[in-house]
């Protein structure tokens, strides 16, 4: 069940990708800057992917997954709202859209936690949301 779980997540983050990148207002906020994991080089504002975590979610009917996914936002500028935006517009584009998975089929998505911090250097923010999603495999 693991590598199906595993499955199931690189799927969801493909689709999300997928989607983040073909929605012009996103990004123009991160200047066309979104990642699925964090960019190799530090340049600022990004959208990335970042922690996630798969859990069971199989029934009598078959197997699935409990995907926690953290999307984070980073900003080099002293504007906090500039990365809850970022954020924020990440969330409702995935909330609004149909997404087509490859392996399995999303039964629900939904915004969680949204946490903003300042970055170490104390100059940017880094904000992140997380997506749940059930998933049936």
């Amino acid at each position: 069940m693991s590598a199906r779980r595993s499955s199931i997540l690189l799927a969801l983050e493909t689709a999300l990708l997928a989607t983040f990148v073909a929605d012009a207002p996103l990004c123009a906020l991160v200047r066309g800057r979104i990642h699925g994991g964090s960019p190799r080089g530090p340049v600022l504002p990004y959208l990335a992917f970042a922690e996630a975590r798969c859990g069971d979610f199989s029934s009598g009917d078959g197997d699935g997954a409990a995907v926690a996914l953290t999307l984070e936002a980073v900003t080099d500028d002293g504007d906090r709202a500039r990365a809850l935006a970022i954020v924020d517009a990440a969330l409702e584009r995935a909330l609004g859209a149909d997404l087509t998975l490859t392996v399995g089929a999303m039964v629900l998505l939904k915004g969680g936690e949204t946490r903003l911090e300042r970055s170490r250097d104390g100059k940017g923010w880094r904000a992140t949301v997380v997506l749940n999603a059930l998933v049936d495999g």
